[in-house]
C-alpha cells in the first residue's frame, strides 16, 4: 500500500495575546510596535514578544516596517521555550544580509543558518510581508511573495512558542500576525510488503488517527517534514535502514518496531532508539499498538526528541 494522508489545515487564526518577554512594547488588535530594550542605552537591544497561539508546524505570517536597516533586524521567532534554551529566528536584515534563519543558543549567541541578498536592497519604511512555513525540520522564508530561502534545521525544534523579534534601539512595527497549524507528521519506514502491509494498516495508522497525525510512507524527502519516524526492521532491508540513517543524521526522533522472532538482535548503530518487540499474532498486535502510542504520544506532546 503506497500512502500519504492529506495534510490538513486549521483555519488561520489571528494572535490577540502578547507577553513581552524582552524589550518595550506596545499591542493592539492589529499590530505590535516595538519601541525599543528594556534600558534606554542598554547594550542589548533585544525585543522579544510572544504570540498566544503555539505553532508546531504550519505556518505563521505579519508585516513588518523598519525605519532603518544598518543596526535593525526583525522578524519571526520558532521553537521558543525559554531565554536558557535553543530557539529559531527567521529574519529581514541580519548578518549584512537581506534574509536570514538563524539558531540563538544560550552561552554562545546567535548562529547564521542560512542568509541570502544584499541588505541594500531591502527597502526601508516598506510593510514587508513576510511568511514563514514549518515542516517538520523544513522552514521556509518567503517575503511580500517571493520564496527567498528554505533550509533543513540540524535538528528538530524543541519548543512550540512563536512571536515576534526585533533587535534596534528603534521602533519596528508588526501589523496582524496570523497562524495556521498542520497535523503532526509521522514518516513510517519499511518494506511495501506483507506482513508489514497488515501491521501498517492495523496497528500504525489507528495509531495515528488517534494522535490526530498524518503518515507519510511514500518518499525519504518528506523525511525532514516529519515530527517523529516510525521504522520496522526485522527485514533489515537496504532502503528501510537508508532512510533510518537520514532520519538520523536529522536526528530525528524515531522508534523502532522489530518482531519477537529476530530474537532481539539489533545492529548496534540504531542501538540507542527506542526498540517495541512484538509478536506477530492478533495479541501481539494490540501489545503494540498501546505501546507504540505511548512512544509517539510522548514524543508529540512535547516535540522533544526521545531516546532511550
Amino acid at each position: 500500500m503506497v500512502e500519504s494522508s492529506r495534510i490538513e489545515e486549521s483555519p488561520l487564526r489571528p494572535v490577540e495575546k502578547w507577553a513581552a518577554v524582552a524589550g518595550r512594547w506596545e499591542f493592539s488588535a492589529q499590530a505590535a510596535r516595538y519601541l525599543g530594550p528594556s534600558e534606554a542605552g542598554g547594550a542589548i537591544p533585544l525585543g522579544l514578544a510572544l504570540g498566544s497561539v503555539p505553532l508546531r508546524d504550519g505556518m505563521m505570517r505579519t508585516t513588518i516596517r523598519i525605519t532603518r536597516k544598518e543596526r535593525t533586524t526583525a522578524g519571526i521567532v520558532l521553537g521558543y521555550q525559554s531565554m536558557n534554551a535553543e530557539w529559531l529566528a527567521v529574519q529581514l536584515g541580519a548578518y549584512g544580509r537581506a534574509y536570514a534563519v538563524s539558531e540563538y543558543r544560550p552561552g554562545v549567541g546567535w548562529v547564521s543558518l542560512s542568509a541570502a541578498g544584499l541588505l541594500s536592497n531591502l527597502p526601508i519604511d516598506h510593510e514587508h510581508a513576510l511568511e514563514v512555513a514549518v515542516a517538520g525540520q523544513r522552514i521556509a522564508m518567503t517575503v511580500d511573495d517571493v520564496r527567498v530561502l528554505e533550509v533543513v534545521l540540524p535538528k528538530p525544534l524543541d519548543g512550540t512558542g512563536a512571536g515576534l523579534l526585533a533587535w534596534d534601539d528603534a521602533e519596528v512595527v508588526f501589523g496582524r500576525t496570523e497562524v495556521n497549524a498542520v497535523r503532526p507528521r509521522i514518516f513510517v519506514i519499511m518494506p511495501f510488503s506483507e506482513p508489514f502491509d497488515t501491521l501498517y494498516r492495523e496497528v500504525i495508522r489507528p495509531v495515528a488517527d488517534r494522535l490526530e497525525s498524518d503518515i507519510l510512507r511514500i518518499d525519504e524527502r518528506q523525511i525532514s517534514q516529519a515530527n517523529a519516524v516510525v521504522a520496522e526492521v526485522s527485514s533489515r532491508n537496504p532502503n528501510v535502514f537508508y532512510e533510518l540513517g537520514y532520519a538520523h543524521a536529522l536526528d530525528k526522533p524515531a522508534v523502532l518496531l522489530a518482531r519477537r522472532e529476530t530474537g532481539g538482535d539489533m545492529p548496534f548503530d540504531i542501538r540507542g532508539y527506542r526498540a517495541i518487540f512484538y509478536d506477530d499474532t492478533i495479541g501481539g498486535k494490540k501489545a503494540v499498538e498501546r505501546n507504540l502510542e505511548q512512544h509517539l504520544r510522548a514524543i508529540l506532546g512535547n516535540g522533544a526528541p526521545a531516546r532511550v
